[in-house]
């Protein structure tokens, strides 16, 4: 009785790394496959098109961390992983500055728009200016 006892208690304790690998995988697996999807966000949002060597970068990344989660290399896994969260972090700034950059460009257009028209209606006041003088002194 005493020897199934031990069996028993063995093969329970092999179960439990077992199955808390598995969980691991799957935790690791959805944490890759949401970042894949941040990748494909962060695509989106960058309309100047300002990040394509990092969001190159990021998908690169996320295929190593599948392929060292498919080597039950957990904690390699979650290295890389933490390193995408990073990346993604600074393609989301990187993002925004394009963004503010092309809104300053816009604002710098129409300011430079709205001298040229102060500028030729300071033109347009001089040769009137001097188009009364010429009249004036023919009267």
């Amino acid at each position: 009785m005493h020897r199934y006892a031990t069996c028993f208690l063995l093969l329970a304790t092999m179960s439990v790394p077992a199955l808390a690998r598995a969980g691991e995988a799957d935790d690791l697996q959805r944490i890759i496959e949401d970042n894949r999807q941040t990748a494909n966000d962060l695509e989106r949002l960058d309309e100047q098109k300002a990040t394509g060597t990092e969001l190159n970068d990021l998908r690169t990344w996320l295929d190593r961390a599948w392929n060292l989660r498919s080597q039950e290399k957990y904690d390699e896994v979650r290295v890389v992983t933490d390193r995408c969260k990073a990346q993604a972090d600074m393609i989301r700034e990187k993002i925004a500055a394009a963004k503010l950059g092309a809104k300053a460009a816009q604002k710098e257009a129409e300011v430079a728009h709205k001298r040229a028209i102060l500028d030729r209606t300071k033109k347009a006041l001089e040769n009137a200016k001097v188009q009364k003088i010429r009249l004036g002194g023919k009267a």
